[in-house]
Order: C-alpha cells, then structure tokens, then sequence
C-alpha cells in the first residue's frame, strides 16, 4: 500500500468544497421541512450545480486570487 502525498492534494479545492457541502447541507435541512427524502434530494441538486460552477468557472480564480496572496512560485 502506498502513502498518501499530501503535497499532490488541491487543498483549496478540497476545504472550498467541504464548506461548500456544509452550507448546502444546511439549505438542504431548512428547505425540506423536516421530510428526510426532499432534504437529500435539495442539497444533492443545489451540490451538483454549486461543483459544476466551482469546476468550470470560479477554480482557477479563486485559485490564482489566493496565489496572488501567497510566495512567488519557483520557476
């Protein structure tokens, strides 16, 4: 079994998305009105649309917005 390069790991994508699904959890409880089943199928919709816009459009801006901030790369 091989261990896991941390290095390799997209961090902002990795804690952008996993407050991502915190909030549309959230959304997901409070539209669904106590019914378990709505709740899950709300926040799996508005997931699906909120990774398809992280993934086509708003990545690579956040991702260079937050490079601006940090050291010069190398190279």
């Amino acid at each position: 079994m091989s261990s896991i390069t941390w290095s390799a790991i997209d961090w902002i994508s990795l804690v952008a998305l996993t407050l991502f699904v915190l909030i549309v959890a959230r959304i997901g409880e409070q539209l669904s009105l106590g019914n378990r089943g709505v709740g899950a199928l709300i926040t799996a919709l508005l997931f699906a649309f909120g990774f398809a816009a992280w993934s086509y459009s708003l990545h690579d801006s956040v991702t260079h917005a937050i490079a601006m901030f940090g050291p010069p790369g190398r190279g």
